[in-house]
């Protein structure tokens, strides 16, 4: 876990990690959430309704990676997320792919210690996934 403090960020400091999505994630994404979306659980449901490869990974699901980008690298342990701003998804996410999140800081707000972070998700074939930008109060 990073421990940046307001002071020790400026703007292009970048930050990224991986993450390999797995059944077992989505599974208990769904008992989390009570979501039972045959899309998100019958590879012949999904493939009958659209031209997707199998079931899909809960967007949200992937979006939740922007919490750790923000809580365990920018900032990491001072974290406190304000907001989201033009959250897409951009391309269906599947069991098996292997995810890398990406944060840039793009601006600082020094009276409100507020930093803004434009976030990228991209699968193993560089594919844009999801993007977000992110405000995160720096609570040090």
């Amino acid at each position: 876990m990073n421990e940046y403090t307001y002071s020790d960020i400026q703007p292009g400091l970048s930050e990224s990690f991986s993450v390999h999505i797995t059944t077992d994630m989505e599974d208990s994404f769904r008992t989390i959430t009570g979501d039972e979306n045959p899309l998100h659980k019958s590879d012949d449901f999904a493939c009958s309704v659209g031209s997707f490869a199998s079931h899909v990974s809960f967007g949200m699901l992937t979006a939740s990676f922007y919490s750790t980008l923000a809580g365990m690298y920018i900032p990491g342990k001072y974290s406190l997320i304000h907001s989201f701003e033009d959250l897409k998804f951009l391309k269906p996410v599947y069991a098996g792919d292997m995810l890398t999140v990406t944060g840039t800081v793009e601006e600082k707000n020094d009276a409100l210690k507020v930093i803004v972070v434009k976030a990228l998700i991209k699968n193993q074939r560089s594919e844009k996934v999801s993007s977000a930008k992110i405000k995160i109060i720096v609570l040090v």
